[in-house]
């Protein structure tokens, strides 16, 4: 099969394996849930078969959705998804979220896809200074994309260019550049 571009996201909770096993359980179904919650509310189409679980969270390819959906409702429905859950947790049970969008060429096969895309942001997520820079700020919630999809929403402007900052995005083989806010 040809490869195809698609656009694909990446979710990770921050400080997972520092928790006890019961915790990670109860953070990692809220964690699902809210996934699941923003991409039916924002109508981002996945399956179950093009999401691959990481324990501590999740890279899915998304069906045919524009990027001023990912950039737009499904953002705003994942922040607010994270704050209601952080509200009603115990301290010990809240959570900082990090997503990651990007897009390109993938290629499927019978075991999923792989591409330049998906490897790019889950490096993106691990990103030393999106992490610090979380941490500064005492983000509960916070998103980074890749420079190319960053020019393509900024073109539209689906992006106030004010709240973003750029970084650089040094992890494994993966050097690059990205921008991050925390909406």
């Amino acid at each position: 099969m040809k490869p195809r571009y698609r656009t694909c996201f990446a979710v990770d909770i921050r400080r997972y394996t520092g928790r006890d096993p019961a915790s990670q359980a109860r953070v990692r179904d809220a964690m699902h849930e809210i996934v699941r919650a923003a991409s039916q509310g924002a109508r981002v189409p996945w399956r179950s078969d093009v999401g691959t679980d990481r324990g501590d969270g999740v890279l899915v390819v998304t069906g045919k959705v524009g990027v001023e959906v990912l950039f737009g409702d499904f953002i705003r429905k994942l922040g607010g998804g994270v704050r209601g859950h952080n509200l009603l947790a115990a301290p010990g049970e809240q959570m900082q979220l990090r997503v990651a969008l990007d897009g390109g060429y993938l290629n499927k096969d019978p075991q999923g896809y792989s591409g330049d895309a998906l490897n790019r942001a889950a490096r993106m997520l691990d990103a030393p200074d999106f992490t610090a820079r979380m941490d500064d700020r005492a983000a509960e919630f916070a998103v980074i994309t890749s420079d190319d999809l960053y020019e393509v929403v900024r073109g539209y402007h689906l992006l106030d260019d004010k709240r973003l900052d750029r970084i650089q995005v040094e992890v494994k083989e993966t050097r690059t550049t990205a921008w991050m806010w925390i909406p």
